[in-house]
């Protein structure tokens, strides 16, 4: 095993906690490299997209990817959004030190107070894409059953538990959603939510491209748009993960429905009335207002 398994603090087979989120006991970063990340040298030009899982992380990534395409042409690279969008915390896969072009694009599931200090210090720009968690719920459920690194879940019941009692891949939804609104006035950071892409995906990439400060004409919107649909993402294998599944890190293909309300089709009634509870007594102190279903 990739070093001593002893003095983790397990929480299953495959994850062990570390500063109240959980991390991934088969990829390589321990407890002392995860306090190292804190260090990590950033640029000043540098972005992060940060989700908690399964909260539209591959959709952003492809729309950040597109934009800055767009933005700066010489900066293209021929790659997977997942080889141009690393990963901070994982290695499995990423090297996120490696050689890029300004600006560079990271992904993070990470909390705020684990960020590289860079972040905060240098005022990085923040994109932070949040979704309903019961939607969340059965995402990561589904997600759980393909991703190799993750246990497979008992049955729905258990994963509904665990997910509730936050001992689920990076930890609690709640916390990590209450952690960066709590921080949004230390970071520069932009909100979004994903039920507005789903409604209005020009207006989210148009609030987007405000923030990141690149001007795009009306036609490369257009574009960045239509190639960032779900239909569009699903069959371009630099978007849809299709590596993965190819190289035997995934066990299915990820991209499932891509919808609001999908969550309808497994709770039963009392889970949804114990969700509400749940949800009611840990966010009732936030300004959010989840979306639970997009009728279509």
């Amino acid at each position: 095993m990739l070093a001593s398994m002893d003095s983790l603090d397990l929480v299953s087979p495959c994850l062990f906690k570390y500063q109240n989120k959980n991390f991934l006991v088969k990829d390589k970063l321990r407890p002392a490299d995860l306090d190292a990340l804190q260090h990590f040298e950033i640029h000043p030009t540098d972005i992060f997209l940060v989700t908690y899982p399964k909260s539209g992380t591959a959709w952003m990534q492809q729309i950040l990817v597109q934009i800055m395409d767009a933005a700066n042409p010489d900066w293209a690279e021929d790659a997977t959004n997942r080889t141009t969008v690393p990963w901070l915390e994982e290695r499995t896969m990423d090297n996120p030190s490696r050689e890029r072009p300004d600006p560079r694009i990271f992904g993070s599931h990470l909390p705020p107070n684990m960020l590289p200090l860079g972040v905060k210090a240098k005022q990085i720009k923040v994109v932070y894409v949040w979704r309903n968690p019961k939607d969340i719920l059965v995402s990561f459920y589904h997600f759980a059953h393909s991703w190799v690194l993750l246990d497979i879940p008992q049955s729905f019941e258990d994963f509904f538990q665990q997910f509730l009692d936050g001992n689920v891949y990076m930890g609690s939804w709640f916390d990590h959603v209450q952690e960066y609104q709590n921080a949004r006035d230390q970071l520069n950071i932009h909100f979004v939510q994903y039920e507005n892409m789903l409604k209005d995906l020009r207006g989210e990439v148009v609030k987007l491209c405000a923030f990141l400060e690149r001007d795009l004409t009306d036609e490369v919107i257009d574009h960045v748009v239509e190639t960032s649909t779900f239909k569009s993402m699903k069959t371009n294998p630099k978007a849809n993960y299709k590596d993965l599944v190819e190289t035997g890190r995934y066990r299915t293909e990820t991209m499932r429905k891509g919808k609001a309300g999908d969550w309808k089709n497994f709770f039963t009634v009392a889970q949804n009335e114990h969700f509400d509870n749940v949800f009611k007594e840990k966010m009732s102190n936030l300004p959010l207002t989840c979306i639970w279903e997009i009728k279509e």
